[in-house]
């Protein structure tokens, strides 16, 4: 887990967007965002690491070799598992959660909640003392995500984005 870069981490900005216009569709961070998002307010991420492409045809040849962990490691990729993207207010002791997504093969197993809690963890050492996001009033699954982070419903958003398209605003204070 670890906050991305923006000036070390543009390889991920692509894969991030490809994966929210799956998930969120034109909700998504969108590939004009991301760059800002990363640079002025924080995105976090899950991150797999793996050999790459090139790696994985001589994987076997090279796995009894005297040199496979220094050529494991210096040419180890890494992979996009889960993310969560942060604004922080103009009240600059309030936050807002944008997104919290996870990769299709890597649901359901807990990468989102432990993003979440670092994240959480990040803010309050950051002395966040509020920290607010939308939730489709049908994902069941994120709203208990949220809840176990601490996370309580506040308001319904009526067409919040677009006719028909309600949300729960869910919020976490520590005031």
């Amino acid at each position: 887990m670890r906050e991305l870069c923006h000036a070390k981490d543009q390889k991920f900005f692509n894969e991030i967007v490809e994966h929210e216009n799956k998930v969120f569709g034109e909700g998504s961070v969108g590939k004009w965002n991301i760059k800002p998002f990363v640079k002025y307010g924080k995105v976090f991420v899950v991150l797999k690491k793996g050999l790459n492409y090139f790696n994985q045809k001589n994987f076997k040849e090279k796995e009894n070799s005297e040199t496979f962990n220094r050529v494991e490691k210096s040419t180890a990729s890494e992979e996009l598992v889960s993310v969560i993207e942060v604004l922080r207010g103009f009240d600059v002791e309030t936050a807002y959660i944008y997104g919290v997504s996870t990769v299709t093969g890597y649901e359901r197993q807990g990468h989102a909640e432990r993003l979440l809690n670092y994240v959480m963890d990040y803010l309050i050492k950051h002395d966040i003392l509020t920290v607010e996001l939308t939730v489709a009033t049908d994902n069941e699954g994120a709203k208990n995500l949220y809840r176990k982070a601490g996370f309580v419903i506040v308001e319904k958003l009526e067409n919040e984005y677009g006719e028909n398209t309600d949300r729960y605003l869910m919020r976490y204070s520590r005031r």
